[in-house]
């Protein structure tokens, strides 16, 4: 009994350890990002934010931030003076922000306070977002990456601290036509018809998708467009509009099969039934594909009768 008791007390007392929150020292420098306290993985969005704050009672002395793009890796050497900081092999490059000039420069650009100035200072805010926007600027990024930047912070009284923001990127839509690469305008001959098939691929999963019919198309194909919407317009919402579900079952999928769904294919082949009636037109379809991640894709789908 007196065992059990024993044993009880130890239990006590560790889970009542464990349930107090963890100190932190005041004195000492900090790293906090607060839509993100728990520094968990986030996805890159046109949203996300992603502000840290380096904060150090103790006066600033050092900031460096570690950057691992993976095969983007030696992009960031172009904003790196110090030879002993750039990426090599593959390595992982090191902006420091107060001795390198050039990575000061970039993080300058950026509207972040940095360089020799920064030593004495209490707190830095850094926008890991805009660093990583600037490095990866106009490159192409695979779908499914993950970044990371690892920052590290040194206080004058030689206090330390090191916080990792981890960074995912999913590709956005791509909306493709295998028989019309190109999308260029087709016309409208049944004696020369191909697939209309266009094929809609989202790795951030479909949230919404709509087909919009421009001004100048041909008065049948409008009014028919027209009829098949619940507001009586010429945009089509995929996802929301039953009725357009209804009345183009036999060529867009129903909502339940896009939606939260990774691929949708839409087919364009009902231009050409319609052709035989319409007249001399450019009939224009702008395709918008929209992710769980708000990530979107814009293309159009064009058809002409001479």
């Amino acid at each position: 009994m007196k065992r059990m008791m024993f044993y009880l007390a130890v239990a006590l007392a560790v889970f009542a350890t464990a349930c107090k929150k963890e100190k932190v020292d005041p004195t000492k420098p900090s790293i906090t990002w607060e839509s993100n306290a728990n520094f968990g993985q986030v996805e890159l969005t046109d949203a996300l934010e992603a502000v840290v704050l380096v904060n150090a009672p103790g006066k600033i002395q050092d900031v460096k931030l570690v950057l691992n793009l993976g095969a983007n890796n030696n992009l960031v050497n172009q904003y790196i003076k110090l030879e002993q900081n750039k990426s090599k092999g593959g390595s992982n490059p090191v902006l420091d922000l107060v001795e390198d000039e050039s990575s000061a420069n970039l993080l300058g650009g950026l509207g972040m306070r940095v360089g020799k100035s920064l030593v004495g200072q209490e707190q830095l805010r850094l926008d890991l977002k805009k660093i990583l926007e600037r490095i990866l600027q106009g490159q192409p990024v695979d779908n499914n990456t993950t970044f990371t930047i690892e920052i590290r912070a040194t206080d004058q009284a030689s206090g330390n601290v090191a916080k990792t923001a981890k960074f995912h990127f999913t590709a956005a839509p791509d909306i493709s036509w295998e028989k019309n690469s190109s999308f260029g305008e087709v016309v409208l001959d049944p004696a020369a018809k191909i697939d209309c098939k266009v094929k809609v691929l989202a790795p951030g999963k479909i949230a919404n998708l709509t087909v919009k019919l421009e001004d100048g198309a041909d008065p049948i194909v409008t009014t028919f467009i027209k009829n098949r919407t619940t507001d009586g317009i010429t945009t089509m919402d995929l996802v929301n509009d039953q009725k357009v579900s209804e009345g183009l079952k036999n060529y867009f999928p129903a909502p339940a099969a896009i939606t939260g769904k990774d691929q949708a294919v839409l087919d364009f082949g009902f231009m050409y039934d319609w052709s035989y009636d319409m007249g001399a037109s450019l009939n224009t379809f702008t395709v918008t594909a929209e992710d769980q991640n708000g990530k979107e894709t814009v293309v159009q789908v064009k058809f002409r009768k001479n």
